[in-house]
């Protein structure tokens, strides 16, 4: 019989650093769960402590493994930490313990401090953006802020004639770059629906670009709350040129350091179905053994769970154990390695259906942005000639080497950089002129009433 229990673990608050950040006016409550939350919300982190303003980090506690986790420390968020709500289970399971906490923390803070309106700002399109919001709606009636907001699935209207084979390489490379795209918000699953469930619990959005802004406007917010202000994962970049790992990656796996390699790590739900998953082993498997490239897989955990699924575990390893142009490793938990091996010159390209790389790789223009889906929530990364759709199917392999062997490489490291500089700057400045004139829950009269804030009665 099933058990409808579920293994709450007691979320932990730190007293100290909630004493430290009330005041009289608001706190920015950085919000994260997940590495690309880590890297992306620590320069945000940092402008408010430049400016003297109140900020703590609330961890959701999924990654509680030192590996997954490992950004806390590297970013050193763990030392400001206002709280960690130790949420756990699978995907359903953590939105009802998030949703909980989340609530019981805002009200709690409203009881001891009721004198600071605390602000948290979530990050992306993860579970913890989709539920945060929601949870300090439903439960304090205030609104939250959402950094990278405006993240919309979209395909090239190409993707039809590719799929069926009726285009060749070089036709929808080029049909990517210049025709139009078509929003398509069924993937990445759950993400777009975390997004979508962000915003309607939010009153600031901040777009990376201008096609999160049209997005977003299209869908019917308010132009004013929307800054376009550039993506943080920017400043994540430059600040790993100061603050390097204590390894280099090339100590760690030396053979990196020769020629060039293709790196290649798969976190996706939908790249687990059978079809696309093995497609991706065999296009693995090609590139070694027949196109003999040099090849290194990161085994994130997805990629674990299917190799494992599949039957294909023992086949990966022991493919790394007879070629030497074929690196199987473990995730590597540091950032600035991955970010390293980016910069180096070792690395041609990274496949990947990860969202932030098409970000990163646009900021570095050293290495090639391969995104392995049939479509994405960074098309203005492909617009801008630094990233190509190459989705898993058979042709995969045929399709990697193409490029490999192309001009368009030259092309791509000269892309035009999209996603601004000074970004966290930009993010709190607008935070701060927005909140200086609205509510974080506007009421319809209050539009009438040029925004005049007024209490109401607190009737949750």
């Amino acid at each position: 019989m099933d058990s409808w229990d579920i293994n709450l673990q007691k979320p932990k608050i730190y007293e100290n650093q909630l004493e430290e950040i009330a005041s009289d006016d608001y706190a920015l409550l950085v919000t994260v769960a997940t590495k690309p939350d880590f890297y992306k919300q620590f320069p945000l982190v940092l402008e408010c402590e430049k400016r003297g303003k109140p900020v703590g980090v609330v961890h959701t506690g999924q990654h509680f493994d030192e590996l997954l986790g490992y950004g806390l420390n590297e970013f050193h968020l763990d030392e400001r930490l206002v709280a960690n709500l130790n949420i756990r289970g699978d995907l359903s399971d953590k939105f009802v313990d998030l949703f909980s906490k989340m609530v019981r923390f805002g009200r709690y803070l409203r009881r001891k401090y009721p004198k600071t309106e605390f602000i948290p700002c979530v990050h992306g399109d993860t579970l913890t953006a989709g539920v945060v919001p929601l949870a300090w709606s439903y439960g304090l009636g205030r609104k939250c802020v959402q950094n990278e907001a405006g993240l919309r699935g979209m395909y090239p209207n190409s993707m039809f004639d590719f799929v069926k084979g009726s285009i060749g390489f070089e036709d929808f490379i080029n049909s990517q770059w210049t025709l139009d795209w078509l929003i398509d918000r069924n993937e990445p699953f759950p993400e777009q629906i975390d997004t979508f469930i962000c915003g309607s619990s939010c009153f600031c959005f901040i777009a990376p670009h201008k096609i999160n802004f049209e997005n977003l406007v299209r869908e019917g917010y308010d132009p004013e709350l929307i800054p376009i202000c550039g993506n943080s994962v920017v400043d994540a970049v430059d600040y790993t040129k100061n603050h390097k790992a204590e390894k280099s990656i090339f100590e760690i796996y030396p053979q990196l350091e020769q020629d060039e390699w293709l790196r290649i790590d798969i976190h996706r739900r939908g790249n687990l179905i059978e079809s696309r998953f093995k497609n991706i082993i065999h296009a693995i498997k090609k590139l070694v053994l027949e196109y003999k490239m040099k090849v290194c897989l990161v085994e994130l955990t997805a990629m674990k769970r299917g190799l494992e699924h599949y039957g294909l575990t023992d086949y990966i390893k022991k493919l790394s154990q007879k070629n030497e142009n074929f690196l199987f490793t473990p995730l590597w938990k540091n950032y600035s390695n991955v970010i390293e091996f980016f910069r180096s010159g070792h690395c041609w390209a990274s496949l990947t259906d990860s969202g932030s790389q098409q970000e990163e790789l646009n900021a570095i223009g050293e290495c090639v942005s391969l995104t392995c889906r049939f479509n994405t929530d960074r098309p203005e990364s492909v617009m801008s000639e630094s990233n190509i759709l190459t989705p898993p199917l058979e042709n995969l392999p045929d399709f990697l080497q193409y490029i490999y062997k192309s001009d368009y490489r030259r092309r791509m490291k000269k892309a035009p950089k999209i996603y601004g500089s000074n970004v966290s700057q930009k993010i709190i400045d607008a935070i701060d002129r927005i909140f200086k004139k609205y509510s974080t829950f506007i009421w319809a009269h209050e539009k009438f009433f040029n925004f005049k804030k007024e209490k109401s009665i607190d009737y949750l």
